[in-house]
């Protein structure tokens, strides 16, 4: 079964790509801004990118996949590229915006989405990948919440392709739990936010599917938006690294990386029931939640302040 088989190659490559981070010094090192305390080896994120595509060329194989999805996510190979290559030698985030815009124009023409909407969907795209990216800083965050999202999307949207990015992460996710022995660093962390947002756009057919995304990516839109806001009313240069999202303040105060994972995870859950029980009530469900958000944000300045 092809899921079993991009699980198993995930699992076998991280582990590889582990091995060669160590032995060719490719690590995170610690600082003042970091959630971990000891060297870490990044760049796990080419296990989920290679699993990845050899599930997308199966399906597209079997005929099973849509001619435009596919070429589409074809476009995040560059994203991954430019990533693997920051994890490397670090190049500026001029030069990856760059490529990150050019690859997300690229798909959304193949999408046929370069009309009226064209703007907010590169917004999508460029938004996604980056804040997939922001809020990759604890132990098996990323990984989990992709799964989750996979998953759900797979449950609602019926399509198998959530199904390999699912199998491609959790391949990789035992490594990246506390304690993480691999990141997948900028390679990992933009191409799943990139390839979430053509998801979203392209399994968003109407209003009713905008607000299902909406929803089962709400801690990380949440996070991300509501922090760059914050800072920029802080006149904070917002192109400089921090450590002051939600979930890194939750650690800082002394919450261990997998009881905030855990938190997030039992989150989604709810969120998920939500979906199904407040059906025709999905605006209500998604401000409700944001509320909930923005009360644990509150909970978390006691902790921690914002402006440490």
């Amino acid at each position: 079964m092809i899921y079993l088989f991009v699980f198993f190659l995930s699992l076998l490559l991280t582990y590889t790509v582990r091995e060669i981070a160590i032995k060719k010094a490719v690590m995170d090192i610690p600082n003042h801004r970091s959630s971990h305390d000891v060297p870490t080896p990044r760049g796990g994120g080419v296990a989920i990118v290679i699993s990845f595509y050899v599930g997308l060329f199966w399906l597209y194989h079997t005929g099973v996949l849509d001619e435009r999805l596919f070429y589409s996510l074809l476009f995040a190979l560059p994203v991954a590229t430019v990533g693997l290559v920051d994890d490397i030698v670090n190049i500026s985030a001029s030069k990856r915006f760059f490529i990150q815009t050019v690859s997300a124009v690229g798909a959304l023409y193949i999408l046929d989405l370069t009309s009226y909407f064209f703007i907010p969907s590169l917004l999508v795209i460029l938004w996604f990948t980056n804040l997939f990216n922001f809020l990759d800083g604890i132990d098996g965050y990323v990984s989990s919440q992709t799964i989750f999202i996979s998953l759900v999307a797979f449950v609602l949207f019926d399509n198998f392709l959530f199904l390999i990015l699912a199998a491609a992460v959790l391949g990789f996710l035992p490594f990246n739990w506390q304690r993480a022995s691999i990141f997948m660093g900028d390679t990992g962390s933009t191409f799943i936010g990139f390839t979430i947002g053509i998801f979203f756009l392209y399994f968003s057919k109407d209003y009713d599917d905008v607000l299902i995304w909406l929803l089962i990516t709400s801690a990380f839109w949440f996070d991300a938006t509501y922090t760059l806001f914050r800072r920029l009313f802080n006149h904070e240069r917002i192109t400089k690294a921090h450590r002051k999202h939600l979930f890194q303040r939750a650690v800082r105060g002394g919450l261990s990386h997998r009881f905030v994972t855990l938190t997030l995870l039992g989150m989604d859950l709810l969120i998920f029931a939500s979906i199904f029980f407040l059906r025709d009530f999905k605006e209500v469900a998604l401000l409700s939640f944001i509320s909930i958000f923005f009360v644990l944000s509150k909970i978390i300045d006691k902790r921690v302040s914002f402006y440490d």
